[in-house]
């Protein structure tokens, strides 16, 4: 083990020294079939640790003492190798051939196993690191945004550092989990989300916290590249944990015969992308009234956003080693991060260490590779969504005719004490002083995270291997919020303050073998695979100080100072969540001739969530069929690669854990044990998904241009549905296993090299897909025909699923209309409202589609993608109160006309063409007024990324390569007809989408990248 830490210091010591009294050489490597330099090149002095890497042009310096007489080695992926004696030369070029043997791509396949792309018999897609790094953001799965066909991300609104829902293909459980599994160097993490904190709720004022993406917290310059798995077939291996698909990372490691030193800086400036449109011209009805429906009068309130938002700055740096020889590679890597929000206090820390080693022992039989990564996050003051301790919801509707600025400057009476300590125009719940909220209703995430992945493989003979594998996903998470004195009644528990605290602590280990073997065989035939078995345990545990009655001495937080509520306590601890899932899987490989291959795929699951049931054990099958065409027949010249691909998978959901025994609790209010209300589910199944794929890679005019298309039909069955069992059951709740969910579609990619020569190049590539969920059944056979996915809690809207409709349809209020569609207007100027909920529309996207431009000339190198997602509705409650207010310019123009024009009539049936604008907007807008009103085209093109990239001419024996960029994300809305940005959510679980209630505005961000090579 001491060889193993000594070469790479030694090497990285190397580096740094002027390596005085050395032969230096120095050369160009080029490819053979373009002429062009060939950059990342490995050059290695033979038998020596000593090396290093061509920079982006193809040059590369060598300086040791070893070198009159020594060998250089020159390989790179997908080339022959080439050995060249130095022979007391000082000046060696070198041309590679393509290796005519390889099989083509090398594509990440479930488990980590690499296999060539004509062998894989479905659907995957790649990205590499320059695409997760070349428009840097604080959460690095949004990069893959408009970049993967068949991918929606839908990034929160919850400030710096916020999560983002990930969805495969659609929407597939009625309240399961429906992100995909994420994957690490072949093994399984947590997915626990991005912060944790209080839940959500459509007008809690709550931050994001209930779900998320398990890799928003990585450092990107640590990953090697992504493979998504779209299908049923490329995720089966993974069982029951990867219904919903599979993200695979794979981080970088120390590479054999290279020593670097990367270095990566970048600073981002972010504004408000847009703020609501607001009247000037009308003031307070009175001088105490808290709306804008007054007399016409000069307006101060065009500044008010102004004086609000900042502009937000990320600051990030990383810095990493990597080095090694034939028998040990080391990677060493530490970023840190610092972000500011556009909102005042909005801040976010985070420290990435990651330490990777990888070695081969026993004439290289034995193959060692262990990493240790971690993370450590604070995010203080997360926006707050919904109505309360938002300090938007005073922001905007802060009468217009008013100075906002004696409110900025004295937001607190320092001498008052209780509810009089807050300087504001009223007390009303959903208006505080908006920098009140961000001083005085502050709130703080920490998590720490430690992932430990460790593997060990035995290599018997070129035909069978043994791997042993297994991590530790550690989290910590904390959640603070602080309510000072003075904060209005109806949000805390007295007039001192109040105090929350919540803790909690998730940890996954996992373990697998493998045992990969390939069969000798002597013919056409090719057969390969693998067995293996596996093991997840995971825990989630707990601890809560609740509000109680609030705080002893006024703004001490501490858990000392609260109050308890009567005799009970505050405090408890979270039920432990235990949950364990066994597996064995298998995978065979049959090729015939180079060109035609069978994948079978099996595994058995036997999870704890189905203890108690006799359904404990289950199996999922999947095959799939390819065939090169190219390869087997004779086809025109212009097609250079053709193959045609087809599957049929099963995989499961998980159920939610201790549904087939519910436990009894003990209550936090009258510290009694409770007897559980819900049924016990003794039949419970795991949700299943069948799924059907076909697909195609073709290439044409020698690769320049290539086109993937996919087919998939999807059903999901055995869904989790609740019901209100026989009162003889002495039972409140009951679940059953019912309904059925499809999802079917079809993806693109198109990619062409326009312009391919030496001085410039061009490259195109477009991708799109449609994906169209229908709800087939929910359970007709008890008379159930629909199921609510968030309740409407007192507000005007709520997400339903009724058969025949989709996945998140917004049910809300419509207006009473007569037999021609006229609305029918009340005898105030009002609208009259149908108070039953009714369909009102969908967020979800009809058509989705990515354009990405990657332009070459010289040293500088240009990047654009324009993305849009087409079709579907939103809402947005944030306009129904700006106009039940009177503060928006919608107001301002029907006041300015005379009226609201109105294709309606009144109880008498007499036409009616314009309303009272004050009457018709204090109904229809608002929490509880007509939705349908506020539904929105959710269609919105952008410009998402641009890079203008320069590669300075700079290259000596410390700096290898330099490169500055300038880039940006979120440019330019192209079309946008919401008065928000419909991608952005309140939620990253199943319900909350494609609603807007004073969420923070996305943002339009600016930054400079330099990126140093030594």
């Amino acid at each position: 083990m001491k060889t193993t830490f000594r070469i790479p210091l030694t090497v990285f010591l190397l580096l740094v020294c002027a390596y005085a009294g050395a032969q230096t050489v120095t050369g160009k490597v080029t490819s053979i079939s373009e002429g062009s330099g060939m950059p990342g090149v490995s050059v290695l002095l033979k038998g020596t640790t000593i090396g290093t890497t061509t920079d982006a042009d193809g040059n590369y310096t060598l300086s040791n003492s070893g070198l009159p007489t020594g060998t250089l080695v020159f390989s790179f992926v997908g080339y022959g190798t080439e050995e060249v004696e130095v022979a007391n030369r000082t000046q060696i070029d070198v041309q590679m051939t393509e290796d005519i043997f390889s099989l083509g791509e090398v594509v990440v396949t479930a488990f980590g196993v690499k296999r060539s792309e004509k062998t894989v018999t479905y659907a995957t897609q790649q990205v590499s690191s320059d695409e997760l790094t070349r428009v840097k953001t604080d959460n690095m799965v949004n990069t893959l945004n408009g970049k993967i066909a068949g991918v929606t991300i839908t990034p929160s609104a919850s400030g710096v550092g916020g999560s983002s829902k990930v969805i495969l293909r659609g929407n597939r459980s009625f309240v399961g989990n429906n992100q995909p599994l994420y994957v690490i160097d072949g093994v399984p993490v947590t997915n626990a989300g991005n912060s944790n904190g209080q839940p959500n709720s459509p007008f809690g004022g709550s931050t994001n916290v209930d779900g998320g993406d398990a890799i928003s917290t990585l450092n990107p310059d640590d990953i090697e590249s992504i493979s998504v798995l779209k299908g049923a077939s490329a995720s089966a291996l993974y069982g029951s944990q990867a219904a919903n698909g599979v993200i695979l990372i794979t981080t970088k490691k120390g590479k054999e015969g290279q020593t670097q030193i990367n270095f990566n800086s970048s600073i981002i400036a972010s504004k408000a992308a847009y703020t609501p449109d607001f009247q000037n011209s009308y003031g307070r009805t009175t001088e105490t009234a808290s709306d804008s429906w007054g007399a016409a009068a000069a307006g101060t309130g065009d500044k008010n956003t102004d004086e609000f938002f900042r502009t937000g700055i990320n600051w990030t740096n990383s810095i990493s080693l990597s080095g090694g020889n034939e028998i040990a590679q080391t990677y060493f890597s530490y970023a840190n991060t610092k972000a500011t929000g556009i909102m005042p206090g909005n801040e976010m820390k985070r420290n990435n260490f990651m330490f990777r080693e990888s070695a081969k022992f026993f004439d290289k039989k034995l193959t060692v590779d262990g990493s240790i990564n971690y993370t450590s996050q604070e995010i203080d003051n997360s926006p707050a969504m919904g109505l309360y301790f938002n300090p938007l919801t005073g922001l905007y509707l802060f009468p217009r005719n008013e100075d906002i600025m004696p409110y900025k400057n004295q937001y607190e009476y320092a001498l008052e004490k209780g509810y009089d300590r807050q300087n504001w125009y009223n007390n009303e719940d959903i208006r505080q002083n908006p920098w009140w909220v961000v001083n005085r209703n502050l709130n703080e995430s920490i998590r720490k995270r430690y992932l430990m992945t460790g593997s060990a493989k035995w290599e018997f003979n070129k035909n069978l291997s043994l791997a042993l594998r297994g991590n530790i996903d550690h989290l910590e998470d904390s959640y603070e919020q602080d309510l000072f004195s003075g904060t209005v009644a109806a949000l805390v528990r007295s007039g001192s303050g109040q105090f929350i605290l919540n803790t909690q602590t998730t940890e996954q280990k996992y373990g697998d073998a493998l045992l990969t073997f390939t069969v000798p065989m002597e013919s056409a035939f090719k057969v390969d695979g693998l067995v293996g078995t596996s093991i997840t345990d995971s825990y989630v545990t707990g601890t809560s100080l609740g509000a109680g009655n609030g705080l002893k001495v006024p703004n001490l937080f501490i858990a000392q100072n609260t109050v308890p509520s009567g005799q009970v306590s505050n405090a408890s601890t979270m039920k432990l969540n235990h949950t364990q899932l066994q597996s064995v899987f298998g995978n065979v490989n049959v090729g015939y001739n180079e060109w035609l291959f069978l994948n079978a795929t099996a595994r058995n699951d036997w999870s704890s969530n189905l203890a108690f049931t006799s359904n404990g054990s289950f199996f999922y099958p999947a095959v799939g069929l390819s065939g090169v065409l190219t390869d087997a027949l004779d086809l025109p010249s212009v097609l250079t690669y053709a193959k045609v691909r087809v599957n049929y998978a099963e995989v499961g959901n998980t159920v939610p854990i201790y549904a087939p025994n519910p436990r009894n609790y003990l209550d936090p209010n009258t510290a009694a044990i409770v007897i559980s209300n819900v049924l016990p589910f003794a039949t419970l199944k795991p949700e299943r998904t069948k799924t059907y794929e076909i697909g195609t890679d073709l290439k044409f005019f020698d690769n320049r241009l290539s086109v993937m298309f996919n087919y998939y039909k999807s059903n999901t069955f055995n869904q989790f549905v609740r019901l209100t069992p026989s009162a003889a059951t002495l039972h409140e709740v009951g679940y059953i296993n019912a309904g059925e969910i499809e999802n079917k579609g079809f993806e693109f990619q198109v990619g062409y090299d326009v312009v391919s020569n030496d001085k410039i190049k061009w490259n195109t590539a477009l991708n799109g897909s449609r994906n169209v969920n229908t709800i087939i059944d929910v359970a007709s056979d008890r008379n159930i025909n629909s199921f609510v996915l968030t309740p409407s809690n007192n507000t005007n809207y709520q997400s339903e699923m009724h058969v025949g409709g989709s996945y998140g349809d917004i049910y809300g209020y419509k207006a009473n209309r007569d037999a021609q569609g006229r609305i029918i207007v009340n005898n105030d100027g009002s609208p009259s409202k149908n108070n039953a909920f009714q369909y009102i529309g969908n967020p979800t996207p009809k058509f989705a589609a990515g354009w990405t431009n990657t332009v070459s000339y010289g040293k500088f190198t240009l990047n654009v993608l324009v993305d849009g997602k087409f079709g579907g509705h939103v809402l947005s409650l944030t306009q129904a109160y700006l106009d039940q207010y009177g503060v928006s310019e919608v107001t301002e123009d029907a006041r300015a006309q005379g009226g609201v024009k109105v294709n309606g009539v009144d109880a008498d049936g007499q036409a009616v063409e314009g309303a009272d604008p004050e009457a018709w907007y204090k109904a229809a807008g608002g929490r509880n007024g007509i939705s349908e009103f506020y539904m929105y085209d959710a269609t919105v093109v952008r410009l998402r990324e641009a890079s203008l990239g320069y590669t300075l001419p700079i290259s000596n024996n410390v700096i290898k390569s330099m490169r500055v960029s300038l880039t940006g994300r979120n440019l330019m809305y192209f079309y946008k007809k919401a008065p928000y940005d419909p991608e952005l959510t309140m939620s990253t679980g199943n319900g909350l989408s494609g609603v807007d209630i004073f969420n923070q505005p996305a943002t339009r961000n600016i930054g400079f990248m330099v990126n140093v090579t030594l």
